[in-house]
C-alpha cells in the first residue's frame, strides 16, 4: 500500500528546527525515510499527487453514485482518492440562481469540491471541456470537444495520480452522451496509461507510465452489478451511517436541485452498486470491496498481477480459439510450481496448460490457453473462470481472474445496428469489453401505420456454402410483409432488407407510443431488436396563417394528436389526465410551421421570472422538438422550442429555444418565432409559430420531418421563483431517456401535406 505515515518525518523536521535555535553545532540533515509507507529518497512532486482510487465523471455530481464508498475508502480506511470532472457543468439548469455558462460552471465545480471534500476528498480535478445542451449522442459530444485528444488529458492526471482503481459511468448508448464520452476515456486510461506509446507527447512533460489495477462502471442494470457495497452501517470517524453522510454531501449540490430531497438522517439506504469491468489483480469469488486484489489481497492469494484475455470475443464454435494468460509475480519471494487452469462449461475442452513453472520476483509469464466449445451450443456471453495455484514460504497459494468468449454458429444474422449502436460496439471491440455490452439489441424506429425497410446482415463464418430463411419473432401487431432467403459462399457476407409493418394494435392502452422487442433467427443464433413505435401525422397546409393569440379555433382543420399519463418518459405518471395531458394540432405553411395545445392540468405553477426563460424542466412547459431534415443524428440539427404558459407575472407565453445548437428567448434565437397561452377551464391553451427560416434547413411539401411534443408538469403552488418543481414528463412519443428531446431519430414523423 502507497499511504503515507508522516509521523516519523514530522518529528525529525520538528526536532531539526528546535536545534536549529540553540548554540549546539548544525546537525547532520535529516535522513529521508524510504520503502513503503514513506516518501520516496527525493520527495517528488508525484508523491504529493499519488492516491489510491479516482472517479472520472462528465460533470460537478456524477459522483453521486460512489460518494458513500469514497467515504468509506477515504475517511475511514485510510485511502486516498481523487476525481475528474471533464466538464464545469455549466450547460445544465440552475435552480438557486440566474447564473448561466461559464458563471454556473464556477459555482457547480465549488459545490463538488465542497461536497467531496465532506467525503475526504481533497483535490478534484476539472478539465473544463465544454458542457453544451443535453445530448445523448457520443458522437456529437467526440466532435464538440475536438476529437479525442483530450483522453491524454484524463491519462495524465492518471499517471500523475496513480490510482490502483478506476470508477466511472456506463459508456454505452442509453445515457447522457458527456457520460458516454468520460467512460470510454476512462477505458481507454486503463487500457493505455501503463503505455509509453500511448500519448508519447506526456514523455515530453517528464510524466512517466503508470498502470491501474481495476476498472468499475456504473451498471447499466441490476443484473450486471458485481460489486454491492452498503450504505446502512455506520462511519466509525463520522458517526453517522454512510447514506447520511452521501446525503449531507450532495446536499451542496443545490444548484441542480439536490437540496429538495437530500435529507439528514438520509431517506433511504440503498447500496451503491459497481460492474467491474477488468482487473489485473486476482479477485474472489464475491467482491465485496473496489480493493479486493488491489490492496486487499484475496484468499489465499498475495498481491501478485494476474489477467485473462480471449484473442476473440466471438469465436467459432467446434473452433480451438485463445485465451492470453499473463501473469507477474510482485512479491518478494518465488513462486515456485506455478499452474494455472481455465474452467469452462460441461461439453468444452481446454488444452496447452499442462506445464508447470516457478516464477521469480518481478517476472511475468504469459500462457496462450486453447479453448474449443461444442458445436450447438448456444450463441451467449460465456463467462471463463482463469485459475492460478502455486507454493510460496511452504504454503499453497492461488487465486482467480474472469474472462468471457461468445461462440458463434456457422450462419449469424443480425439486425444492422443504429450509427450510435455501432459506434458504441466498435469502441468495445477495441478496448476488449466487448463482453460489457453483451447482446447490445440496437433499435429500429418503426412508423405506426407503415411499413419500415429493416436491413439484416447475415454472415457465413464457416468453410462451406450456406443457405436458409430469416425466421423473424414478431409482437401483435408488427407484421412481416416477407422473409428473404440467403445464399452464402464460405467466408461471405450479405446485407437483406426485410419490409416490417406497424399498425396500432401493437400499442399497449392508452399509449401513442411502444418500444416492443423484435427477435431475429437464423439456425442456433438468435439476434433480439427494440422495435421504437412511433406515432406519425400528415399535416395540411394552410391558405391562410392562424391569429397567435392563445386561441385555438383557426388551427381547428389541423392534423390531430395527443398524450396523457400512460405516455410518460419521466419521473412520476400523473394521476389522471385531468392531472396532466394534452390535445394538440399541426399545421403548416410556407413561412412557418402552427401548434396548437389545449392543455389539462389542475394546477399550473407559473413560478419562473420572464426575464429568465430556459430551461423547461425547470417548471410546466410545452417542448415542441422539430427535425426539418428528417434525418438528424443529433440535436445540433434541430430546431427544439418550448414555452412556458405563464410566468410570476401573470399568464402570458414566454417562448425560447432549448437544448438545440442555439438556446436562448425566442427574440434573439428565433426571430419570428411567436408563443401565446390563455387559461382555461382545467388548464391552459398555447399557441406556437415556428419560423422555418430559424431552423437548419427547411422541408418542401411532402417531406417527412421528425416532430416530437413534449410535457413538463410540476405541481407546487407556492414553487420559489425559478425552482425546479418538475414531477412529471410526457411525450407524443415518449420512451424513458430515448425519444424525448435528444434522439431525433425515435421522434414521431410528420409528413408536410401538399
Amino acid at each position: 500500500m502507497k499511504h503515507v505515515r508522516c509521523s516519523a518525518l514530522l518529528t525529525a523536521l520538528l526536532v531539526g528546527a528546535a536545534s536549529s535555535q540553540s548554540a549546539a553545532p548544525a546537525p547532520k540533515p535529516p535522513q529521508i525515510m524510504t520503502g513503503p509507507g514513506s516518501y520516496t529518497g527525493t520527495v517528488s512532486g508525484v508523491d504529493l499527487m499519488d492516491v489510491d482510487f479516482m472517479f472520472i465523471g462528465a460533470h460537478p455530481d456524477d459522483d453521486g453514485g460512489v460518494s458513500a464508498t469514497f467515504a468509506r475508502y477515504a475517511l475511514d480506511g485510510g485511502y486516498k482518492g481523487t476525481v475528474i470532472t471533464l466538464t464545469g457543468g455549466e450547460g445544465g439548469g440552475n435552480a438557486t440562481g440566474r447564473e448561466t455558462g461559464r458563471a454556473l460552471g464556477l459555482i457547480r465545480q465549488e459545490e463538488e469540491r465542497r461536497s467531496l471534500s465532506m467525503l475526504g476528498i481533497q483535490s478534484p480535478h476539472f478539465l473544463g471541456l465544454q458542457d453544451f445542451y443535453f445530448t445523448l449522442s457520443a458522437e456529437e459530444t467526440q466532435a464538440k470537444w475536438g476529437g479525442q485528444a483530450f483522453v491524454c488529458d484524463v491519462v495524465r492526471l492518471v499517471r500523475l495520480r496513480r490510482p490502483e482503481v478506476l470508477v466511472t459511468m456506463w459508456p454505452g448508448p442509453g445515457t447522457h452522451g458527456q457520460h458516454q464520452m468520460a467512460a470510454r476515456a476512462a477505458t481507454l486510461a486503463y487500457n493505455y496509461a501503463g503505455d509509453s506509446s500511448y500519448c508519447p507527447e506526456l514523455a515530453r512533460e517528464g510524466v512517466a507510465p503508470f498502470t491501474p489495477l481495476k476498472l468499475y462502471y456504473y451498471p447499466p442494470s441490476a443484473e450486471a452489478t458485481t460489486v454491492s457495497v452498503p450504505t446502512d452501517d455506520v462511519s466509525r470517524s463520522a458517526r453517522v451511517r454512510y447514506a447520511d453522510l452521501k446525503s449531507i454531501a450532495q446536499y451542496n449540490y443545490r444548484t441542480q436541485g439536490w437540496d429538495a430531497f437530500n435529507t439528514l438522517p438520509a431517506k433511504t439506504t440503498p447500496p451503491e452498486t459497481f460492474m467491474l469491468v477488468a482487473s489485473r489483480v486476482p479477485t474472489p469469488e464475491k467482491e465485496t470491496s473496489l480493493l479486493d486484489g488491489a490492496f486487499i489481497a484475496a484468499p489465499h492469494s498475495p498481491l501478485v498481477r494476474f489477467f485473462a484475455r480471449p484473442k476473440s470475443y466471438d469465436i467459432g464454435a467446434g473452433q480451438a480459439s485463445d485465451v492470453v494468460l499473463t501473469f507477474t509475480n510482485t512479491t518478494q519471494e518465488a513462486l515456485r510450481a506455478v499452474r494455472f487452469n481455465v474452467a469452462v462449461p460441461a461439453g468444452w475442452q481446454v488444452s496447452g496448460l499442462n506445464a508447470a513453472r516457478d516464477v521469480a520476483p518481478g517476472e511475468t509469464v504469459t500462457v496462450t490457453a486453447k479453448v474449443t466449445a461444442p458445436s450447438g451450443v448456444a450463441a451467449t456471453n460465456v463467462p471463463l473462470t482463469v485459475n492460478y495455484t502455486a507454493q510460496q514460504g511452504g504454503q499453497t497459494v492461488g487465486g482467480r481472474t474472469l474472462t468471457a468468449v461468445r461462440p458463434l454458429p456457422a450462419v449469424v444474422a443480425t439486425f444492422a445496428p443504429t450509427f450510435d449502436i455501432e459506434g458504441y460496439q466498435a469502441f468495445a471491440r477495441e478496448t476488449g469489453t466487448e463482453w460489457v455490452s453483451g447482446a447490445l439489441a440496437t433499435r429500429l424506429p418503426l412508423v405506426v401505420g407503415a411499413v419500415t425497410p429493416v436491413k439484416v446482415k447475415v454472415t457465413n463464418r464457416s468453410a462451406q456454402a450456406a443457405s436458409g430463411k430469416l425466421d423473424l419473432a414478431l409482437p401483435d401487431g408488427l407484421q412481416l410483409k416477407e422473409a428473404p432467403s440467403y445464399s452464402l459462399r464460405p467466408g461471405e457476407t450479405q446485407e437483406l432488407t426485410v419490409q416490417i409493418e406497424a399498425t396500432r394494435a401493437a400499442l399497449p392502452e392508452g399509449r401513442q407510443s411502444a418500444l416492443l422487442p423484435v427477435t431475429l433467427t437464423t439456425g442456433s443464433f438468435k439476434d433480439t431488436a427494440n422495435a421504437y413505435l412511433l406515432p406519425s401525422l400528415t399535416v395540411p397546409r394552410l391558405s391562410a396563417p392562424p391569429t397567435i393569440d392563445g386561441t385555438l379555433t383557426d388551427l381547428s382543420s389541423g392534423a390531430s394528436g395527443s398524450f396523457g399519463p400512460a405516455d410518460l418518459w419521466w419521473r412520476t405518471k400523473p394521476d389522471s389526465p385531468a392531472d396532466a395531458s394534452a390535445n394538440f394540432k399541426l399545421a403548416y405553411d410556407d413561412q412557418f410551421l402552427y401548434v396548437g395545445l389545449n392543455v389539462k392540468d389542475e394546477l399550473v405553477a407559473c413560478n419562473i421570472a420572464p426575464d429568465d426563460v430556459k430551461a423547461q424542466l425547470r417548471s410546466d412547459a410545452i417542448g415542441i422538438t422539430v427535425d426539418p431534415g428528417g434525418q438528424s443524428r443529433d440535436t445540433s440539427t434541430t430546431f427544439m422550442a418550448a414555452a412556458f404558459p405563464c410566468t410570476t407575472a401573470g399568464f402570458g407565453a414566454r417562448g425560447f429555444r432549448d437544448a438545440d445548437a442555439n438556446q436562448g428567448p425566442m427574440e434573439e434565437t428565433a426571430p419570428g418565432m411567436q408563443v401565446a397561452s390563455r387559461k382555461v377551464d382545467g388548464g391552459y391553451d398555447l399557441e406556437f409559430r415556428l419560423p422555418w427560416a430559424a431552423m437548419p434547413g427547411q422541408p418542401k411539401p411532402r417531406d417527412t420531418i421528425g416532430l416530437n411534443v413534449v410535457m413538463y408538469d410540476g405541481d407546487q403552488a407556492d414553487a420559489r421563483v425559478g425552482a425546479n418543481i418538475s414531477q412529471s414528463g410526457l411525450a407524443w412519443a415518449a420512451f424513458s431517456w430515448g425519444g424525448k428531446q435528444a434522439l431525433p431519430y425515435l421522434w414521431p414523423r410528420v409528413t408536410l401535406a401538399k
